[in-house]
This record gives structure tokens, sequence and C-alpha cells, in this order.
């Protein structure tokens, strides 16, 4: 037996065939029969069958209650399509009859008060069910039973819901393309983070070489003017040694001599002493003895040891010791004129407090001597005797550096003064009023402003002049870029607040001196 689609029969000669065996069947057992009731006849079957004819019909009209339903769902085929998927899936386990009313039906065949001839027909007019069918996706949901493993078996098969399995499978297809999209998304956003933080990773190792690099080219600087400096004050060291061995040796040398007159004098004494005495031990056996002659001097009274402290003045060895050491450490003043161009500024001049005959460039980076004195009134807070302009910047702390170039000039000032400072009138350019300046005049001569002035004697004339100014320290230093040596310093200074650069040209003479003061880059060492 197998299951058949509804409405077709199987042949009568195969119908009866069955039927003589089921009479075989029956004749062999002798087993009791059943009546059934039918409104056309009455026939004779076992109890068994009666209970297959019943099952039969049952599971029929769960078939039609399951078309049923499936009708009703095609028809809300419009509505909300996960909703209709579930709703239908709902409909389709209600409307199934379960396995819990199918035996009830087995063990209760009077219940279902089925008819012999309609039991007999879904029984006998089912062909062989076709697995084709089912896997059609056309077909309309169905409830398959399979009564081909015999009589006292059941096996309920689920329905073929071919749309809305679609509709579920398309649900589940969509929620794993949404949770995959969710996935590369969120995978792309670790790549995009692990990207970036290694990115970071590499910019703080690029930065680790980077300051180690750094760290290494500092420590070779460092021990080089490391050594430099040790090197120059062990020069300087030694002209101090060499100048108190110089200063003591004197010393030595006198203390040596007293040492040498003492012992002299008195074994020459001793020996008079011995003499003396033994006149002194004859005296009493002989009475006219004469006293011996003893040696000179006779009077020793006058006689002593020069201790006298009279050397002369330490003047010239101390004078020597400080040429030496001066000149040791110009050895450093190279190493200065190395650091100090990174505290560079950018000195413009002020034209406000320019001298009427001076001519500034545009850029504010040149000063010269411009001839006669226009006939304009003097501005409040300009020069006007002496022939001179200050910078417009304003030294308050720190360091500050800035270099000039003095070529072909025979006459200039440079250096820095009070912006307070008097202005006006003849003025006494010093430190005593606010200026701290170093001085070229009469084409050779150099000298520092100091009170009283300090020659400065340069071997070569320069021509590019650097100005160091530290304000916390009150130092103003001035160097010979060119040569890269020292020209003059001015110590311990008392600015008493803000300071300026100050520059003057002087006037020019006879065609010479025509040359401007130019304020120029620093360049880098």
């Amino acid at each position: 037996m197998g299951c058949t689609p509804i409405g077709m029969r199987i042949p009568e000669s195969e119908q009866y065939r069955w039927g003589n065996k089921w009479e075989d069947y029956h004749q062999k057992d002798n087993g009791p029969f059943v009546s059934i009731q039918d409104k056309d006849e009455k026939a004779l079957m076992p109890p068994n069958f009666i209970t297959q004819a019943s099952l039969a019909a049952s599971r029929a009209s769960a078939m039609d209650l399951f078309q049923s339903s499936v009708k009703t769902e095609q028809q809300d085929v419009d509505l909300d399509r996960s909703k209709r998927a579930l709703g239908f899936t709902l409909g389709a386990q209600a409307s199934v009859m379960p396995p819990s009313q199918i035996f009830f039906t087995q063990m209760n065949p009077v219940a279902m008060q089925t008819p012999v001839k309609d039991a007999y027909k879904p029984f006998f007019e089912s062909p062989i069910f076709s697995h084709q069918t089912l896997a059609k996706p056309s077909d309309k949901a169905r409830r398959v039973l399979d009564f081909s493993a015999g009589v006292g078996e059941q096996q309920l098969w689920e329905p073929s819901t071919t749309t809305a399995q679609e509709t579920v499978n398309y649900l589940k297809e969509k929620k794993k393309e949404e949770e995959r999209e969710a996935e590369k998304q969120l995978q792309a956003r670790k790549d995009r983070m692990r990207a970036d933080l290694q990115q970071k990773i590499h910019t703080r190792e690029q930065k680790k070489v980077e300051v180690r690099s750094s760290v290494k080219t500092c420590e070779g600087f460092l021990e080089a003017e490391w050594l430099e400096i040790y090197n120059a004050f062990s020069e300087v060291m030694r002209v101090v040694d060499d100048a108190r061995r110089k200063a003591l040796e004197p010393l030595e040398k006198r203390k040596q001599k007293m040492k040498r007159e003492a012992q002299d004098l008195e074994q020459k004494l001793q020996r008079e002493i011995d003499r003396l005495k033994e006149s002194m031990n004859e005296l009493d056996n002989k009475p006219d003895l004469k006293v011996p002659g003893l040696g000179e001097p006779s009077d020793w009274k006058n006689v002593s040891v020069d201790t006298s402290l009279s050397f002369g003045t330490l003047r010239v060895t101390t004078s020597t010791m400080v040429k030496e050491i001066q000149q040791k450490l110009e050895n450093l003043s190279s190493l200065e004129i190395k650091r100090i161009p990174t505290f560079e500024v950018d000195v413009k001049l002020d034209s406000a407090t320019a001298h009427q005959c001076l001519v500034l460039s545009g850029d504010l980076k040149t000063v010269q001597d411009g001839g006669e004195k226009p006939k304009v009134p003097d501005a409040p807070e300009s020069f006007d005797v002496f022939g001179s302009v200050l910078g417009l910047n304003s030294l308050t702390s720190g360091k500050s550096y800035w270099e000039v170039e003095v070529n072909n000039k025979t006459g200039w000032d440079l250096g820095v003064a009070r912006r307070s400072a008097n202005r006006k009138g003849v003025l006494d350019v010093n430190t005593e009023n606010g200026y701290w300046v170093a001085v070229h005049y009469g084409g050779k001569k150099y000298a520092a402003l100091t009170v009283p002035p300090v020659s400065l004697p340069l071997r070569v004339k320069p021509q590019k002049v650097g100005v160091f100014v530290d304000h916390d320290e009150g130092l103003v230093s001035f160097y010979d870029v060119k040569t890269q040596s020292h020209i003059y310093s001015f110590t311990e200074c008392s600015f008493g607040g803000e300071i300026v650069p100050y520059f003057s040209p002087h006037l020019k003479e006879n065609g010479r001196n025509a040359d401007p003061l130019i304020i120029s880059a620093v360049r880098k060492q």
C-alpha cells in the first residue's frame, strides 16, 4: 500500500485480487467478523481493517482541513511577508490533526461513524505516491500520509510549504546576509583600527629612532665641547701652575741660602769657642799664658744672617700669567660662537629714534649717514646731536644675539642702551648713563666705553660683529664672527629693566665711512 493522490482509482482487477487475498486471510485465521452498517449494504470485515478504514477517513478529513488552511493563507498573500510566513506556519500546525487524535481514532473506530463505502473509497483509490510531486515548487502545501510501512505503523510527513518555506529561507538568508555584512563592517572597522594603531606604533617607533639618533648626536657634540673646555682650562691651570712656581721660587732660594749662611756662621763660632775653652784649661798651669789669636772678625756683634723678605713685586709674574690665561681662554671663543646663534633675534631699526641725518632702508635693516641735516623739527624720541638710532626689539629677559656687517667702515658704535637713556644733546655714551657700547674710531682704534674707557688691542679688523646679550646674567659680549674670536664683554651690568639694540654709523668724512651698518642674518653653524 502507499499514498496516492485523491481521485485516482486502483483497477478493479487489482481490487478483487486484493479482496480475494483478504478472504483467504479471513478463512485461514477464522477470526471474528464485525458488522458495519452502510446505507446500501453490509460488509463483513476484520476489526483491524475497520480501524484502518476509519484511520484513512480521519486522515482524509485532516487533509481537507489543511487544504482549507492553505487556501486561507493564499488569500492573505498581500500581507507582510514575514508575518504571513509565521501565521501560515502556525495555521498549518493548527489545521493538521495531531498524532494523539489519530491514535484516538484508531482505538475508537465507532466514534468516527464512517460508512464502509466511504471508508473503502479513500483507501482503495490511492495509487502509489510520487515523491517528485512533492518536490515541485508550484504545488500547494499538502499533508502526506504514508502507509507503506505497514498496517500498524503511521508516518507523519510535514507539509510542503513551498511559499512559506521560501519566505522563511529568505528571512534566514537575509538575516545571515545582514550578519555577514555586519561582520564585514566590524572586520573592516577592526582593520582600520588595526591599521591606525599600526601607524601610530610606526610613528612612535620612528620617534624612538629619532630620539636615540638626536641623543647620540648631542652626546657627540657634548663630548667634543667637554674635551675642548677641559683642554682650555687644563692650559689655564698649567699657566697658573707655572706662575705659582715662578712666584714661589725666590722664596725657596732665599730659604736655602739663609740656611747655608747660618750653618757656616755657626761652624765658625763653634771653632772659636773650642779654642777659647782650651785656653781656659791651660791658664791654671801657665799663669803667663797669652790669649791665642782669633780669626776675623774680632767683634761678632755686627755679624748676622740676612733674613730680610724683600723680593720685589709679583706684578711681572701675575701680569704674564693673566695674559697667558686670556690667550688660553680665547680658545673657548669659537665654542661660544657656535652656541650663541641659537639665540638669534630679528632686530629692526626704530625710525622714530633715528637722527635726522641718518638714512634707513625700507626693511629697517640698514643705516648710514645721509649728509646734511634736514630743516625739520626733531622727533621727541630721536637723537638730536649724536648720529644714532635704537632698535625696535625690547630685551627684558633671556638671551639675544644679532650680527652687524661693518665692512669698509672707519667708525661705528654697536651695543645696547636702556630704553629710558637720554638721547638729547651732547651725550656721554658710557655704562653709567645706560649705554653698553663698543666703539671703532680713527680707522684703527677700538675701545669699550666703560668709565674710564678700555682700549681694545685688536690684531685683525672685524668685518662682521656679533652682539650677544644675556639679560638675566647682566652680560654684553662682542665677537669677531669671521675669525671666531672674542672682542670684549661687559659683565655684571645693571640694566635696570628694558634695554634695546644701539647703532651709530658715524659721519662720512671726505668720502670715507660712507658704507652702511647692515643687520644681517645669522648663519647657523
